[in-house]
Parts: C-alpha cells; sequence; structure tokens
C-alpha cells in the first residue's frame, strides 16, 4: 500500500515538475527576440498589386523580426486583422514558429473588372464582390467597365463590399454579375474587352472578334446568355460572316438574333 502511495506521489510531483518545466521553457521562449520573417504572397502570375519588399519591410517593422521585440510582444490575432485591413488582401494567415520566426501568407485579391465611372473615377471589382481602389505602380490586365455608371464612395485606402452600399440598384451590381459570369467561362475571358452600361441600364459588350455590340439587356439568366455567346463565337470564330452582323442580340434566355448589316 505505502509502495503505491509513493509511486502514484512520484508521477504526480514529476507530472508537476514536467508542467512548471514546460511552462518555464515557454516563458523563455516568448520573453526572446523574434529572428525573423517568412512571408509568403499568392498572386496573379503576372504579377500584383502587393510588392514583397514593401510588404516585407512593413511587416518587419511590425512585428520587430529584425530582433528589436521579444516574440511575445506581437498578438498573432490583432496581426492577421490589421493585414486584413489592406483592400489588395482578401485572406491573411499568421503564427510563430519554434526558431521564433513570424510566419505570415497572405492573398491577393483577385480583380475581374475595372470601373470607370461618369465623374472618371476607377476602381476594381473583386470576384469575391468587393470594390477595391486602383494601385499607383500596377493595373490588373482585366475587362473595363463604363457607360452610365455613377460614382460610389470607395474609400483610397481601403475595401468596400457591394453588399453595404445602400442603393441595390446602382449600376454597379450588374457589372458586378456580367464580370463575374464572364470570369467563369476562360473563352469569355479572352473574347470581350469591355462592358457597357446604355442610358436605359442595359448591358453592352464589346468583342475582340468582328465589330459588332453583343447586347444582353439586363441580368436576369445573365449565367445562361453568357453560356449562348461563348457557344455562339466558338462556333463562329472563323466565319467571315461575323464582320457582316450590325447587332448581335443576346437578351434572350434560349436564342441569339443577329441582324445583318445594310448591303447598299
Amino acid at each position: 500500500m505505502v509502495k503505491r502511495i509513493l509511486t502514484i506521489t512520484t508521477w504526480i510531483l514529476t507530472a508537476a515538475a514536467l508542467v512548471a518545466l514546460l511552462g518555464f521553457a515557454r516563458t523563455v521562449h516568448y520573453s526572446l527576440p523574434v529572428t525573423g520573417l517568412e512571408l509568403e504572397i499568392k498572386q496573379q502570375q503576372e504579377g500584383g498589386f502587393l510588392s514583397y519588399n514593401v510588404v516585407y519591410k512593413e511587416i518587419t517593422e511590425m512585428v520587430g523580426a529584425n530582433r528589436t521585440k521579444a516574440l511575445g510582444w506581437t498578438n498573432i490575432r490583432a496581426l492577421k486583422t490589421s493585414l486584413e485591413q489592406n483592400p489588395y488582401v482578401v485572406k491573411a494567415e499568421a503564427s510563430s514558429t519554434l526558431e521564433r520566426k513570424i510566419k505570415v501568407q497572405l492573398t491577393e485579391r483577385k480583380p475581374v473588372v475595372r470601373v470607370f465611372t461618369l465623374t472618371n473615377q476607377s476602381f476594381y471589382i473583386g470576384e469575391d464582390n468587393v470594390l477595391f481602389p486602383t494601385h499607383p505602380d500596377f493595373i490588373s490586365r482585366v475587362i473595363v467597365a463604363n457607360g452610365n455608371i455613377s460614382s460610389l464612395p470607395v474609400p483610397d485606402n481601403s475595401a468596400l463590399p457591394l453588399s453595404k452600399l445602400i442603393n441595390k440598384k446602382h449600376s454597379v451590381f450588374s457589372v458586378a454579375k456580367t464580370a463575374g459570369a464572364i470570369n467563369k467561362d476562360p473563352f469569355m475571358q479572352v473574347l470581350i474587352d469591355q462592358i457597357f452600361i446604355n442610358e436605359n441600364e442595359t448591358i453592352e459588350l464589346s468583342p475582340k472578334i468582328g465589330d459588332s455590340p453583343i447586347y444582353i439587356g439586363d441580368t436576369n439568366y445573365i449565367a445562361q446568355k453568357i453560356f449562348n455567346v461563348s457557344a455562339f463565337f466558338q462556333a463562329r470564330s472563323n466565319d467571315p460572316a461575323l464582320h457582316n452582323y450590325h447587332t448581335i442580340n443576346a437578351s434572350f434566355k434560349n436564342q441569339i438574333v443577329c441582324t445583318k448589316r445594310d448591303s447598299l
């Protein structure tokens, strides 16, 4: 009985000592300086809005990755939240390593269309339906939208979700839906140059093949309309008759109606 009690007591004391040792090691670990920064930026192949060198320098100063601050000084959750305030960042992940390095992974926001308003205001719409500002050093090669589009309160240093716009009938919603449908079709991404909003709020597309505008109408059945246009052009991409069409009307759900140019 005594032997059993001694055994149990020994195990308890050993466990307590291990807990104390781990606690001490943790305290020492977080009291030592940050030794470096591991940064990864996920962006488009042709480059992006986030400069690796600029972002690296900013985060280094924030967390003291040049050994100026202790690891325990860094609030990982606050760091993640701060990084996601950048309008060009859609997602940020942050953690620390056993080597006392701060590890950060940023996913850059991907635009699907660049909008120009009636007042020449310009901004992007991301594939996550978020409006965000243009960048002074990088221009994304995406479809352009213009026409009857009034200005919006897009801030210069932050992003604005479409869902937060008060005016739900603003033409930017039609632009976003149309660009989103085009972005899902690789052929249409290459084919379409421009989304134009007419005075009556209907949608017109400008293709790279042929000279005929493509009338889409409103955004009802937009996915089906874009599919129809894609199929139509893929079937006729080498057909000289494409240049003889005055208009291509794809505003109907299940058909495309073409009007030929006057031969006279």
